[in-house]
């Protein structure tokens, strides 16, 4: 018996749990099917019943040498081809090399950062002198972190690193100190005109130069007034060093034509640019230092980039890298607040041109929200799978977002809490170097070889040292039976694999279609609505059950996606628009469309029936205009019919969650009570609008509070037909309400029985469940370890789950992902 052999692939594949089914079920004589999975150091092996069974040999390359994570193996008597992927080993090392650094002792100096890493820097200024300390920490493991008592620190803000200084402020004391070679400059007290009525106003800081240049010079900006403060540091002539201050509002309408401030001061390539938001133009700041004083100018470069904006909060910034200047864009959901798209470009400077970022590779870029922090550009020393990601602190500095640029995944950290203070004065983010004391090479693994042999299979032979590794050895009759169950991308893959493989799948030319036929013959899981999310150029469906991918390509209807927003999710079908262009349903399982007449921005919908149903209507509502509900019938009008509500001194009300129950529709209003719309279909005036109830039920959430309110199918025989669920923003609590009309209250559930609720960010889904597994659950748009959270009200913890047992339990979502933006869950359909 030859022990089985391990290979790489040169391109990742991985074949899903309901094809894995199909071929142990229908697995040849002398086959035995598996799937092991090595994490960390634990072995777990998961068994499929395979028609036969047969002795296998399995060998892992020794743990000492090589953390490896098989993602996939299928076992033949004789000799096995397995996947290997070193990422899950080197990200170990990592992990490995990070458990050093927690320590109950305090350093006194910068401790022996990794330059792996991109580092951020806590204080808590707030606290009494003996007890202040500085945390050192990184994102990758937060937990993990030095504990710090520098005195250069003590009592100073972090306001930014440029050429290896930090630039510090203690209000109106200004320094700079290099902690590499423990240089500290010390600038005169800043302290503005008696007729200022804030003394404390500096918003932007940035360094030209390296202070050891004699051209260098400390510029700021102020909050309060368009004025540049700057200091020339003089490195030979401490004496006369003084700050400045002049105003650039002149200059600033000479160069936009209207007045107004500058933002985010950077530097890249040894100059200073700056972005004047009133005319959304970035700006150079020229600086020429004579013996008889500095003159600063403005010169204009060109427009900021503004990608299209649905109708949600935006903030630009500029950053500078070395030689790279990038502009980013952040859009918050208008009601909850939670960041709901990111946008990365960068500037081609020989065609002065903007070019969206779909990677950012090792790099990463970290940043504050509304405050004044210098951004920072890190890109490690060495490659890492750390990187590619936008780092977002908010949330007053307790709260870190990471957003990966390629992936298009957010995902949220909490930073560790400081000792002796519930309150942080402020999180300051710092590039740290290379420090010579804590220099260490990481060198490339020379033990992980792995030593393979030739191999023959129906009259091929294949050597595992060439350049084509393959992945299976198998008989060409299975290979083509494999090739039968695979769909999209999933196919393509497998066929690029090795020879054999592409030999046993002949070129189809791929439509979703052909992939939609292929998902209904083959019997893929549909027991439960799948989790869509719409790519540039790929649809990828994750079915929460058993944590399969299916792939479809993204239509030529949805190419222009960045600018499309989906509106709601219902019956198989979704309605999506942009702005200023009309709604369209989209069906992306038979790529079929329907588009509706053209109305004005709504900011919420639902649709009673599919759009291929007599009985379709789509209702909408906007708080933005006069016109407050648009209610169409799909099919039978041509036109919306629109109505004004009477809100007497208020405020137009905000709706949200739409749900049609009959011919009634109900809406979460204002995030706090529900409104309901009587006979709504039936037109003016018949239809009634009233109050079921007008506020929320007490929430435990911690955090911000998410309402969802979610319409279950009167059809499976529910004593409820609304059900509220209430989710902290980072998971700590979640919690199940139903609607007391008689006693004008909210019941809490504590469970909700045979019902499983599946939470959205424009629609929200519950059904009955069609398997016990799925009963009294509710299942979150997030991923963990590639899957999908769900919430059991039985445990009252957050799971991981593989369609029977539940994996890892979590007590909130930190850590967990969620793609951006283009999300919803959509039940299967092909009519």
């Amino acid at each position: 018996m030859r022990s089985a052999m391990l290979t790489t692939l040169r391109r990742p594949w991985l074949i899903s749990r309901s094809v894995f089914t199909q071929l142990a079920r229908v697995a040849p004589p002398g086959h035995q099917l598996q799937m092991l999975f090595v994490t960390s150091l634990k072995l777990k092996e998961l068994t499929f019943p395979p028609a036969y069974y047969a002795q296998t040999v399995i060998h892992v390359v020794s743990v000492e040498q090589e953390i490896v994570w098989l993602k996939l193996a299928l076992f033949r008597s004789f000799t096995t081809m397995c996947r290997v992927s070193r990422s899950t080993a080197r990200k170990e090392h990592l992990r490995m090399e990070q458990k050093q650094i927690f320590s109950s002792s305090v350093y006194n100096q910068i401790p022996p950062l990794s330059a792996n890493y991109q580092w951020f820097v806590a204080q808590n200024l707030d606290a009494e002198d003996e007890k202040e300390v500085q945390i050192f920490y990184n994102v990758h493991d937060p937990l993990r972190h030095y504990r710090c008592r520098i005195p250069e620190l003590l009592g100073k803000y972090v306001r930014g690193c440029f050429y290896g200084w930090v630039i510090l402020s203690d209000h109106p004391r200004w320094s700079l100190w290099n902690p590499v070679t423990s240089k500290f400059i010390n600038l005169p007290p800043l302290i503005h005109k008696q007729s200022d009525t804030n003394d404390d106003d500096i918003g932007y800081c940035c360094l030209s130069s390296p202070p050891d240049d004699p051209n260098s010079i400390l510029l700021m900006t102020r909050t309060e007034k368009p004025h540049f403060v700057f200091c020339r540091l003089y490195p030979k002539k401490k004496k006369l060093r003084r700050w400045t201050e002049m105003s650039y509002a002149k200059h600033v309408k000479k160069v936009t034509g209207i007045d107004g401030f500058l933002q985010s001061l950077t530097c890249c390539d040894g100059k200073i640019y700056a972005y004047a938001r009133a005319s959304r133009l970035v700006v150079e700041i020229s600086i020429v230092v004579k013996d008889t004083g500095v003159a600063i100018n403005l010169l204009s470069l060109l427009k900021f980039p503004f990608p299209r904006l649905n109708h949600c909060n935006r903030l630009p910034y500029l950053v500078g890298s070395c030689k790279d200047l990038f502009s980013i864009f952040i859009d918050f959901d208008e009601v909850t607040e939670a960041i709901d798209n990111v946008h990365l470009f960068k500037l081609n400077m020989n065609y002065k041109t903007w070019e969206e970022l779909e990677d950012l590779n090792d790099a990463t870029i970290s940043f504050e929200i509304g405050g004044y922090l210098y951004p920072e550009f890190h890109s490690p020393a060495i490659t890492s799978d750390l990187g590619g990601y936008i780092h977002i602190l908010g949330e007053n500095g307790k709260i870190i977002y990471s957003y990966h640029v390629k992936d298009k995944t957010i995902s949220s950290s909490s930073l560790p809490c400081l000792v002796g203070t519930s309150h942080v004065s402020a999180w300051a983010m710092l590039e740290c170097k290379r420090l010579s004391e804590g220099d260490h090479k990481q060198e490339e693994d020379k033990n992980d070889k792995i030593v393979i042999s030739k191999v023959k299979s129906d009259g091929f032979e294949f050597n595992g040292m060439t350049d084509e590794s393959h992945l299976l050895n198998l008989s060409y009759d299975v290979l083509k039976m494999i090739m039968e169950f695979s769909v999209g991308i999933e196919y393509m893959n497998f066929r690029a694999s090795c020879k054999l493989c592409h030999l046993a799948a002949p070129v189809i030319q791929w439509s979703n279609q052909t992939a939609s036929k292929r998902l209904q013959l083959h019997a893929y899981s549909l027991i439960s609505p799948w989790l869509m999310v719409i790519g540039k150029h790929t649809i990828t469906f994750f079915d929460p059950m058993f944590g399969d991918k299916y792939f479809i390509k993204t239509p030529r209807e949805l190419e222009l996606i960045s600018e499309l927003e989906i509106r709601c999710s219902r019956y198989g079908w979704l309605l999506m628009g942009k702005s200023f262009r009309p709604l369209f349903f989209f069906n992306p399982f038979t790529s079929d469309t329907r588009e509706l007449p053209l109305c004005p921005y709504l900011e919420t919908f639902d649709f009673s029936a599919p759009p291929t149903s007599p009985d379709c209507m789509v209702v909408g509502f906007t708080s933005t205009n006069a016109w407050h509900v648009h209610i169409h019938f799909v099919g039978r009008e041509s036109s919306w019919r629109k109505y004004a509500l009477n809100f007497g001194n208020d405020d137009p009300y905000l709706y949200r969650f739409p749900a049609f129950h009959g011919g009634d529709v109900y809406a979460l209003c204002n995030g706090k009570g529900v409104d309901v719309f009587k006979e709504l279909g039936a037109g003016d005036p018949r239809w009634e609008w009233s109050s079921v109830l007008k506020v929320a039920p007490i929430s435990c959430c911690t955090s911000k509070a998410q309402h969802f309110l979610v319409k279950c199918a009167h059809e499976y025989k529910c004593d409820q037909h609304l059900i509220l669920v209430i989710v902290g923003e980072f998971g700590e609590s979640v919690e199940v309400f139903k609607p007391n009309e008689d006693e004008g209250k909210w019941d809490k559930l504590d469970d909700i029985g045979r019902h499983v609720i599946y939470i959205g960010d424009k629609t929200s889904l519950c059904m009955e469940a069609k398997t016990p597994d799925m009963e009294n659950k509710i299942y979150f748009p997030r991923f963990h370890s590639g899957k999908i959270l769900v919430y059991s009200l039985e445990t009252c913890k957050i799971h991981t789950f593989n369609g029977k047992n539940i994996h890892q339990n979590f007590g909130n979502l930190f850590g967990t992902i969620k793609h951006l933006p283009h999300n919803a869950w959509i039940e299967p359909s092909w009519s």
